[in-house]
Parts: structure tokens; C-alpha cells; sequence
């Protein structure tokens, strides 16, 4: 061996002494090296060899790393082949804050299974680990069917929107030129409506399923509606730091039928207001299960009823929201707060109304958690089914049945009042 090669055998180091010394295995630094993070020099017989240059550059690797990048954009960035380091860094940030937005459901959906289980779980059972995860596979069934996920559900809330346009949309419409946040758009059963009757609007319709989302694409597409753009978001990431949906971008906010499923709708409403110019608008409109009145009157009815009211809990939510929407816009911060009832009332008088509303949009919700309702223990099969024909019943010719959904207007303050 020549001094120059003994020399620098000296100064580097072999793939076994450099994993000893940084803690990472022999493995991963041969798979580091196939994908161009850090390349070793080769002996004449063909060992790698650190040198001082390649010990640095690999210790940036695993700064990297630690901050949660891929193997590809870290040879990238050391080796300056990223034509834009900084857009790099900003996609993985949002990367990061969308990771953890997700941990943070996460972290929220256990916690009210325990808030749930310890609030309803007989004590004779012991705290037992199966006790635990039926409360969680129920939230799991009911998050399911609550966020139109399911055939069923999705054809349900279409049905709901067809048969309330009026009743609920009564008094919104947006200027020509105006920008327009519609939050949790969900299937697209509102959003059909609010393009076409603001057709001069541009709509922004948010929602965080992509699932739900090519479903209302679908929707707005076979309504001929052009006005609509549609953004895979989540409510709580709200307000971006710029873009699209920066502070101040919207003229109005419209929101149905989502604070009900938040666990913080106070919170959502406050991100909401932070999208708002001075003077915006935001419409909310929630429905009330406990408004719920019928006749013939059944006991049965009531219990079934009240297992998706037990089961929206659970999941973080309140399907009885519709009479706080004053209190949590005031608290919101939004001022000129006026909230109306907009009382749905069938009977045998307007047998359309029975079927569309009693029917295929209350009657079909609450049939639809009867899988959930009955796996998590809070009705006997007999007992449910009991209750969804007495619900049948009261769209009856002899039947009645009322319920009042809420809608909420409000006004965001100026930038000295927020």
C-alpha cells in the first residue's frame, strides 16, 4: 500500500466504524449510498471510505432526516440539484402542519372515546380493554355514516337538500363579483344550490374527505353550475398564511350543517370570521334534534332518535347545535348576530312534504345508525326497529311532524374591533 492510500485509510472511515460512531446500521448507510444521500470512496480492494467531507455531509443527511424528509429530497438538497430549496421547504412544512392536524384528530377522537366510555359504561364491566374498543369501532361506524360516506347516506342528504331548498335557502343569495367560502361542503348537497343561485358568485366550497369531494365535482358538473371550485381542506387549518385562502379573501361564508359534527365549532366559527373582509358575511345553518315533535307520539321513536343524538356525542359532536348558533357567533366575535327558526311542518295535507322530509330525510338518518346504535349497546334491536315504524307512521295521512332547523346571520367586525 502506497503512503498517499495509507494516508488516506487513515483520515476516513470504514461503513462499520462510521455506523458504530453515529448510531446508524451498516444497512441503512449502503441504502443511503444507492439513493445519492452520501457516497463513500472505494479502496483499490473495493472497501468504502468516509472522508472528512462525506462525514459532514451525512450528518446533514440525518439533520434532515430527523426533520421528517424523504431520501430523494435530501440527496436533492445536498447535492444543490433543487432548482427552489425554499418552495421544498415550504411543501414539506405544509406537510408537517397537515401530519399534524391529523394526530390532532386523532388525539381528539380518543379522548372522547374515553370521555364516552367513562360517562356510559356499566360498572360491573370491569374497565375492560373490549368494553373500550366497542365505544371506539361505534365512533368509527357512526363517523362513517355522518359524514355521507355511505351510498345510503349520500342519496339521503341529496334528498334533504332537494326537498329544503327553499325552506332553508331563502334569503341567500351573493352579488355578482363576490368571493364566497362555503365550508364543509361535503357531497355537494348544498353547493348545487348555491351556484346556481348565485351564479354571478365565485364559489370556494372547502371539505377534508377527497372522497366526498369528487362526489360534489359529480354533482356540480351534471347541474351545468361553472362557478364552483372545489379544495381538499380542513376547517381548523384555516386561515393559510397566503393564497387563496389567506386572511380577509371572502366577501361571505356559508356553512350548513357542519358545525354539529366539529368538537370545536367555536373555534371553526373564529377561523371562519379570520377568512372574512371587514363587513363579510357568514350564514350558518344547523337543525335541532330536540325539536323534534310528531304524531302519533311513540316512546320508541324517541329512544331511536336519541341513539344518534348518544352517537353524534361520542363522535365529538352536538345534533342538538341548532339552539346555540346565537350564543356561539356572538362569542365568535361576529356582530349584527340574528338568528331565525325555519320550522319544516308536515302532514297529511302535503303528502310531497311527508315523503321528502318525514321519510327519506329524518326517518332515513335515524335508520341509518341502527348498526352503530345497536354494536355500542344503547338500544335492543326490537326496541330501534320499533321506533323507525312509529317514525313511518307519522307520514301517514293522519300523521304529523315537525322540526326546526336554525339559521344564524352575522357580520365580521373591522380590523379594529377583532
Amino acid at each position: 500500500m502506497s503512503n498517499d492510500e495509507t494516508n488516506s485509510v487513515t483520515a476516513s472511515w470504514s461503513v462499520g466504524q462510521l455506523a458504530r460512531a453515529t448510531g446508524l446500521s451498516v444497512r441503512v448507510l449502503r441504502h443511503w449510498e444507492e439513493m445519492g444521500v452520501v457516497a463513500p470512496d472505494r479502496t483499490a480492494g473495493g472497501q468504502r471510505r468516509y472522508g472528512p467531507a462525506q462525514v459532514t455531509r451525512l450528518y446533514r443527511a440525518v439533520a434532515l432526516r430527523r426533520a421528517g424528509f424523504g431520501l430523494g429530497q435530501i440527496a436533492a438538497l445536498l447535492a444543490e440539484r433543487d432548482p427552489d430549496p425554499a418552495a421544498t421547504l415550504r411543501t414539506h412544512l405544509a406537510q408537517l402542519e397537515e401530519d399534524l392536524r391529523r394526530r390532532g384528530e386523532l388525539r381528539d377522537r380518543l379522548a372522547a372515546a374515553l370521555r364516552a366510555y367513562d360517562g356510559n359504561h356499566d360498572s360491573t364491566d370491569g374497565g375492560t380493554a373490549a368494553a373500550l374498543m366497542k365505544v371506539i369501532e361505534t365512533m368509527t361506524m357512526f363517523e362513517q355514516y355522518v359524514h355521507g360516506y355511505q351510498a345510503q347516506e349520500n342519496l339521503r342528504l341529496h334528498d334533504q337538500a332537494s326537498t329544503l331548498v327553499d325552506l332553508l335557502h331563502d334569503g341567500t343569495c351573493y352579488p355578482d363579483g363576490s368571493r364566497v367560502l362555503e365550508a364543509g361542503c361535503g357531497v355537494g348537497a348544498q353547493t348545487v344550490t348555491l351556484g346556481s343561485r348565485s351564479p354571478g358568485a365565485q364559489l370556494t366550497s372547502i371539505d377534508k374527505s377527497a372522497a366526498s369531494l369528487d362526489e360534489a365535482r359529480a354533482r356540480v358538473r351534471a347541474a351545468g353550475i361553472t362557478n364552483v371550485t372545489f379544495r381538499e381542506v380542513d376547517v381548523f387549518s384555516l386561515p393559510r398564511s397566503d393564497g387563496e385562502l389567506g386572511a380577509g379573501t371572502f366577501d361571505h361564508v356559508f356553512v350548513c350543517f357542519l358545525l354539529e359534527h366539529l368538537d370545536r365549532p367555536a373555534e371553526a366559527l373564529v377561523r371562519l370570521r379570520a377568512m372574512l373582509r371587514p363587513g363579510g358575511t357568514i350564514t350558518v345553518i344547523e337543525g335541532d334534534h330536540g325539536s323534534a315533535y310528531f304524531h302519533p307520539d311513540s316512546e320508541a321513536a324517541r329512544d331511536a332518535i336519541g341513539c344518534q343524538v348518544t352517537l353524534q356525542r361520542h363522535a365529538g359532536g352536538d345534533a342538538m347545535i341548532g339552539r346555540r348558533l346565537y350564543p356561539l357567533l356572538a362569542a365568535a366575535g361576529y356582530r349584527d348576530v340574528a338568528v331565525s327558526p325555519r320550522v319544516v311542518y308536515a302532514d297529511g295535507g302535503n303528502p310531497a312534504l311527508a315523503d321528502g322530509f318525514i321519510r327519506k330525510t329524518f326517518t332515513a338518518m335515524i335508520e341509518g345508525v341502527r348498526e352503530p346504535a345497536v354494536a355500542g349497546g344503547l338500544i335492543e334491536p326490537a326496541r330501534f326497529d320499533e321506533g323507525i315504524r312509529d317514525l313511518y307512521r307519522t307520514a301517514e295521512d293522519d300523521g304529523v311532524f315537525c322540526y326546526t332547523f336554525f339559521k344564524g346571520v352575522a357580520v365580521a367586525p373591522a380590523h379594529a374591533e377583532r
